[in-house]
């Protein structure tokens, strides 16, 4: 690979700006599924799990992660910008799109909706029995999408939905591929050489605290994806991939509640 144009994180810089925002993630996942918060959002506090990630998201991932984003470009530019501090932006064929794009989809959604649910309970119960499993978000969305009617019958349903598939399926990983993809994969050469892109979706899998079970599977899922952004030089593939993976089951749910 040719030289980066990035000032280089070192190897322990790059591991702590990995982590590290995953803390306030599971932190505000717990704190704002207190019933107190669905009450004032008008949703059935049966839902308050939904609804305490939904806003942990919102009120975490986009702050935080942007704001060390236009940090580092206030540092470099002088004001709010993020002018050099996003990497990896050069431009693809039309014909990479359309071949890589679909391709990962559909292996990632493969992984998830098939491979995920024969391991990943197993995985669970040996090593993550003491994790309080409401709030095993996996479980709850799984249990939803076999039953999407149920949903119906709760208040204030049908705009949880529309925030989760906003915010969790459109803002969060647009956010989250800037900084993970965008930000610090490209400052990992200098360290990580040619094993900067499975280090780095490593380290993304593990910053999700609050599914620790996912680990295996979403690595597997993932590293593809990050070899790809690394090797063409642009995160529009992983933004794009991030984006329709976490909109689908969303949109899966809120169709079938709509049909029935």
């Amino acid at each position: 690979m040719e030289e980066t144009p990035y000032q280089q994180h070192s190897a322990i810089k790059s591991i702590l700006l990995h982590l590290l925002p995953g803390i306030p993630v599971i932190a505000g996942m717990f704190l704002f599924a207190l019933p107190v918060f669905s009450k004032i959002l008008g949703i059935a506090v049966e839902l308050r799990v939904v609804v305490g990630f939904t806003l942990s998201l919102l009120i975490t991932i986009v702050p935080i992660q942007l704001g060390i984003l236009f940090y580092e470009g206030k540092k470099q530019n002088g004001k709010l910008s993020l002018k050099g501090v996003i990497g990896y932006t050069e431009k693809s064929s039309i014909k990479d799109y359309l071949i890589y794009i679909p391709l990962i989809l559909v292996y990632s959604v493969l992984l998830f909706a098939v491979v995920s649910p024969m391991f990943t309970p197993v995985i669970t119960d040996a090593l993550f029995a003491w994790y309080p499993q409401e709030y095993n978000l996996q479980t709850v969305m799984a249990n939803v999408m076999a039953n999407p009617g149920v949903l119906s019958g709760y208040q204030g349903a049908y705009l949880l939905l529309v925030l989760y598939i906003i915010i969790n399926g459109i803002l969060g990983p647009f956010v989250e591929e800037l900084y993970f993809r965008g930000y610090l994969l490209p400052r990992m050469d200098g360290y990580a050489k040619k094993w900067a892109p499975a280090l780095n979706i490593v380290l993304f899998s593990l910053y999700h605290y609050f599914s620790p079970w996912e680990n295996p599977i979403r690595i597997i899922a993932f590293l593809p994806l990050g070899y790809i952004v690394w090797k063409k030089r642009n995160i529009r593939f992983s933004i794009w991939v991030h984006i329709l993976l976490n909109t689908s089951s969303g949109i899966l749910i809120l169709t079938q509640i709509l049909a029935s």
